[in-house]
């Protein structure tokens, strides 16, 4: 590519250099206007110096809403606008809540009081921002009344830190967004409560001092999605109230320490390989949106955010989680995460702004019409903004080196859509012993499926059923009371192609490595022409041994009386299944333990899933590869099944548009690139030529804009 490129650049030379200036810095602007280089080090006097500058003394509101945008929102009141929409289930959710109880103090498992914090999270965010667009007393009274309730609370809960840290991000919000509607007398009251119960808490954490926690969340290295989430909605609370005398001082400490530790977690926990979040998309999510909340609420408060998001892995994780899902979009539920999740989530409203790029908005505002309230929509919607470029994206995503892969053959909901997991085994941050996995789709019918996350407090949980291999979509071997994938196992993406045979292939070695394997390989490929998905496993052992291969379903199974091919029906969809290689027959069997594990009581109930198995015993060496085809309407079986070819033989098929196709230009490329673009000021760029492309080997802004024209010509062609 580099290549095609400088032979291009030398062709467009002299085009590029009689370009005006301000044409450049105009493209440029549009694709991004962040250019300042920060790093770790905020200091926190700083911020709320930068906070007073931009607002003045006591300015609310200035928490991610200000004046102006709760005006912007009155103007959509009952148009036909999906704003209107919002607003409406706004009204609706806040009228329920009039005649709601306050919350109460309650620890139902006698750790979290988290669910509480959350519940008035929502409320006063609800009630709060009705007050603003509707211009109606009722709700504010409500709203104090909820905050009030949680002030005569005997603390909250800093033991479990993420209640106290959901409950100060609803005092953040409540406390900006009713400040001018509430006495001083209230205000005193509700500012004490917060610093008491939540910012003198945090400082606790933040300087490890004697207090029994669950966990040490701010000094565990890497950590997990309580980073963000802790930290981010600290610093809302210090933002609230950090020109206040009696907190300015603390609040200056929390937001030091929190954007400190936020900006390194944000760099290590979002892959800039791939963008893969390794908590799986619904920590994804949770982490990201509070990310959203810290992000937007230092933009609001002093007009940057100080480069905390400014992170290329960030904005490719947006691709982890479109790829990463159905075309529905519905989660490949790997590690701890919910079964078959919803993923159009709110905080793709705020990632497509912060980026830029209304296509990643487009598919949280698909969605917003048909889903329940959120007062997290409100936040982030600008329909000033909405585009709708799904459909003309690549549909391969993966690469040598990533954790993931996934292909499907259209974005249509009638596609076919297929992704295998690899990445590592870290049971601490919500792995699962899942290496291997995969997950097929078609129609919109989910045909094999994850079961989804265990109870965190089920004694021995690391050996239950949803938490080991057995229990998911991939390989046992010589089954025992131990772990059946090893702990800390990396396995990445060894071999990957796009186009119309499009394949990821993983060496599952080290996972399987205690269970006495010479090498396992795992691939999968999707022939888009044939809509067939085959899963291939090349198999050699120290010494004869057993064998499972495991594929779970909520569908019906019916086997062939031959045991080589299977029907799996979900609601009215069909897909046949069939083993293509010489060894195995297909068994159906339930979803519980084999008789070697351990026993686990008390696991979730897996009765509403059954599994799809192959069981080969006294092998040494052999390949087990299974092909899945959509049965049409009528069809039996299918009229066409691929034949074994060993993964050695499997060899690159590109097609323009796909992702990493040699020589072609597409979206990924493009996104790819924007790293890049941040690393050149203008004042560097108006003195650049198109002859000094790749002199220094490194991509810059103006190969970025080179690459964009080429880009366009491409995709007109």
């Amino acid at each position: 590519m580099k290549n095609r490129l400088l032979s291009v650049a030398l062709a467009l030379g002299m085009m590029i250099g009689m370009m005006p200036v301000s044409v450049i810095a105009d493209d440029i602007d549009s694709v991004s206007s962040k250019t300042e280089n920060y790093n770790e080090s905020v200091d926190g006097k700083q911020v709320i110096s930068d906070m007073i500058e931009k607002n003045g003394m006591y300015a609310h509101p200035r928490i991610i809403m200000s004046k102006d945008r709760f005006e912007k929102l009155k103007i959509s009141i009952n148009d036909d606008s999906v704003t209107a929409i919002l607003l409406e289930k706004l009204r609706n959710e806040a009228d329920r809540l009039l005649d709601v109880p306050v919350s109460q103090y309650e620890i139902p498992d006698g750790i979290r009081l988290l669910e509480t914090s959350k519940r008035i999270q929502r409320r006063v965010a609800t009630l709060a921002m009705a007050y603003n667009i509707f211009d109606d007393e009722k709700y504010a009274k409500r709203c104090y009344a909820e905050l009030e309730a949680a002030c005569n609370f005997k603390d909250w809960n800093p033991r479990h830190f993420l209640d106290t840290a959901e409950m100060s991000t609803a005092f953040a919000l409540g406390y900006d967004w009713l400040y001018n509607w509430m006495t001083d007398e209230q205000r005193t009251f509700i500012r004490n409560n917060l610093i008491e119960k939540g910012l003198i808490q945090v400082m606790d954490d933040y300087e490890d001092k004697p207090r029994t926690r669950t966990y040490r969340w701010y000094q565990d290295y890497p950590g997990d999605n309580w980073k963000l989430v802790c930290n981010g909605s600290m610093s809302m609370a210090a933002l609230a109230v950090g020109d206040e005398a009696d907190a300015r001082n603390i609040a200056s400490e929390v937001l030091t320490y929190a954007y400190k530790e936020s900006y390194s977690f944000v760099r290590r926990a979002y892959s800039e390989k791939d963008g893969t979040y390794s908590e799986g998309l619904g920590y994804w999510d949770y982490a990201t949106y509070y990310l959203g909340l810290y992000s937007s609420s230092l933009i609001s408060a002093t007009g940057t955010d100080y480069g905390l998001a400014d992170f290329e892995g960030l904005r490719k994780s947006v691709d982890f989680v479109r790829y990463m899902s159905s075309n529905t979009p519905k989660s490949f539920s790997f590690g701890d995460d919910g079964d078959s999740r919803d993923t159009g989530w709110a905080v793709l409203l705020w990632l497509g702004d912060y980026f830029k790029s209304n296509d990643i908005s487009a598919v949280r505002l698909k969605k917003i019409k048909n889903d329940s309230f959120n007062y997290l929509d409100l936040l982030w919607i600008d329909e000033d903004k909405k585009s709708d470029l799904s459909k003309e994206s690549p549909t391969d995503w993966g690469e040598i080196g990533a954790s993931n892969a996934s292909f499907r053959n259209t974005w249509d909901e009638s596609g076919i859509v297929a992704a295998l997991h690899a990445g590592t085994n870290n049971y601490k941050y919500h792995g699962h012993y899942d290496l291997g996995t995969f997950y097929i789709e078609s129609n919109g019918a989910r045909f094999f499926t994850d079961l989804g996350n265990e109870q965190y407090e089920l004694p021995n949980r690391q050996y239950s059923y949803r938490i080991r291999a057995e229990g998911h979509n991939t390989l046992v071997i010589n089954p025992s009371e131990k772990l059946d994938q090893q702990e800390g196992a990396e396995c990445l993406i060894s071999n990957f192609s796009a186009g119309n045979e499009a394949y990821a292939v993983v060496d599952l070695t080290d996972a399987y490595e205690p269970s006495g394997v010479k090498s396992v390989v795992r691939g999968l490929k999707m022939i888009k022409d044939k809509e067939c998905v085959v899963i291939q496993d090349e198999i050699s052992l120290n010494a004869p041994g057993e064998i499972y291969w495991f594929a779970h379903t909520k569908g019906k199974i019916e086997v062939a009386d031959d045991g080589r091919s299977a029907v799996v029906t979900v609601g009215s969809d069909k897909m046949w299944v069939e083993i293509i290689s010489n060894d195995g027959k297909f068994t159906v069997m339930n979803a519980e333990s084999l008789p070697t594990s351990p026993v686990v009581p008390n696991q979730t109930d897996n009765s509403s899933y059954r599994k799809l198995a192959i069981h080969l015993t006294n092998t040494r060496d052999t390949t087990i590869s299974v092909a899945c085809i959509p049965l049409k309407q009528g069809e039996i079986q299918p009229s066409w099944i691929p034949s074994v070819k060993a993964m050695s033989e499997w060899t690159p098929q590109t097609t323009e548009g796909d992702v990493n196709s040699d020589g072609k230009f597409n979206i990924v490329d493009l996104v790819y690139l924007q790293k890049w673009l941040l690393a050149v000021p203008d004042t560097e760029l108006k003195n650049r030529k198109a002859a000094d492309i790749y002199n220094d080997d490194k991509l810059d802004v103006v190969d970025f804009i080179l690459m964009k024209q080429l880009l366009i010509k491409e995709m007109s062609r």
